[in-house]
This record gives structure tokens, C-alpha cells and sequence, in this order.
């Protein structure tokens, strides 16, 4: 089950939502087995829709977004997108049991990435 936080849209790991605009999206384009460690931003460029790699500042303003109060520690864990289907690898290290490698999706700027935060 998929929940918002201040805009910013996070799914259960598996999860595929075919009526959410992420999954639509995503349906338009082949990621192939290209790495996007940061996540990365879907861009319309004419009838086109392309792929524009994220960077780690845009992970860590897209989490932040959704969570202004997160601690630090869960901005630096090795939680990553699957380059081989809508999910994310990795995982939160040592952070606390509630904590989740979750996959988010920034409607406003359509940035497609993973964090950690805290599910519970």
C-alpha cells in the first residue's frame, strides 16, 4: 500500500500500481540494465519521454521533502532502484527496526528514486 508524505508518493517494496501516474510513466520508457544509483528524473522532450539520471543531492532533497525531520544517518544508507524491475536494492543498514528501503516517486519534479525511512 502506497503512502504520500508532503508530495511525495512511497510504495511497498514490489508494489506496481498500474493507475498511478509513477508506474504509467514508467511503462513509457526502458530502463534496460542502465544504474541509476540516485534515482532519476522522467523529462518530455517533444513526443519523447527520456531519461535523465538523479543525483545524490536530489535523493536527499526528495527525502527531506517528505520528511524534514529525518536523521541523517537514514540520507547515507546504500538503499538503491533495482535496475531490473520497479524496485529498490540495498537496504538501511543499522538504522532502527522501522526503517524501510522504500521506492518514492516526486510527482512535482518526477524524480523516480529510493530511500530509507521510517515505516513504522
Amino acid at each position: 500500500m502506497s503512502r504520500d508524505c508532503n508530495g511525495v508518493t512511497f510504495f511497498e517494496p514490489n508494489e506496481k500500481d498500474a493507475n498511478h501516474r509513477a508506474f504509467k510513466e514508467l511503462s513509457k520508457v526502458s530502463l534496460g540494465d542502465v544504474r541509476f544509483p540516485f534515482g532519476f528524473f522522467l523529462v518530455e522532450e517533444g513526443d519523447k519521454m527520456v531519461v535523465i539520471p538523479g543525483t545524490e543531492d536530489d535523493r536527499r532533497k526528495t527525502l527531506l521533502k517528505a520528511f524534514p525531520n529525518l536523521i541523517p544517518e537514514a540520507l547515507s544508507q546504500g538503499c538503491f532502484p533495482n535496475p531490473f524491475d520497479t524496485g529498490c536494492h540495498g537496504g538501511c543498514g543499522k538504522m532502527s527496526l522501522g526503517f524501510r528501503c522504500m521506492r518514492m516517486y516526486d510527482d512535482s519534479r518526477r524524480y523516480h528514486g529510493c530511500g530509507c525511512v521510517d515505516w513504522s
